[in-house]
């Protein structure tokens, strides 16, 4: 199981480089994301869904409470992740053919998932939203991590569906050369 951290700037492209990838994947790709329980927390405490600025820094707070207390979006990851290794495991199909993407910030829980699953980390660079004001600290330290692959999205939705389609290729070598030839 190839397990792939996706960072970036808000709005840099993050999403739509993992839909494409998700897309060539099919059922064997999935994508989770650090903030993802964290979000229905906020639903429930009254959060819109929007993300400006106040919000943003909203669940970033509350993501830290959240780790703080009891490494919730951390766990909740690896949860995930388990499952799709044992629902892998009682349909008889190789774990070895899943990529799971996790949308992650902060530097120390990539170097987690880094450690814990030998994560390939990855940034999508993005000039135009680079140097706008971040409003918390987890936005403000996307480029504080030394990431393995860098995906640069300048150009058109066409560029960014074809560096998906290198990406994986790349990534996947052993697997398409063994599953596929």
């Amino acid at each position: 199981m190839e397990i792939v951290i996706i960072n970036g700037a808000p709005r840099s492209g993050k999403d739509t480089f993992v839909g494409f990838c998700l897309d060539e994947l099919k059922e064997y790709g999935h994508a989770f994301s650090t903030v993802d329980f964290v979000k229905n927390v906020a639903k429930y405490c009254g959060w819109n869904g929007e993300k400006t600025p106040k919000d943003r820094k909203f669940l970033s707070d509350l993501k830290d409470l959240l780790t703080e207390w009891n490494d919730v979006p951390y766990q909740m990851i690896r949860s995930e992740i388990a499952k799709i290794y044992l629902i892998a495991e009682q349909y008889g199909v190789d774990h070895n053919k899943f990529v799971i993407f996790i949308h992650c910030r902060e530097p120390e829980e990539i170097q987690r998932f880094v450690k814990e699953y030998d994560a390939t980390t990855v940034i999508i660079r993005r000039g135009a939203v680079e140097n706008n004001e971040q409003s918390n600290h987890a936005d403000s330290e996307v480029f504080n991590f030394n990431y393995d692959v860098t995906i640069h999205n300048e150009n058109s939705l066409d560029h960014l569906k074809l560096a998906a389609k290198v990406f994986l290729e790349n990534l996947l070598k052993f697997w398409y050369n063994y599953y596929i030839n």
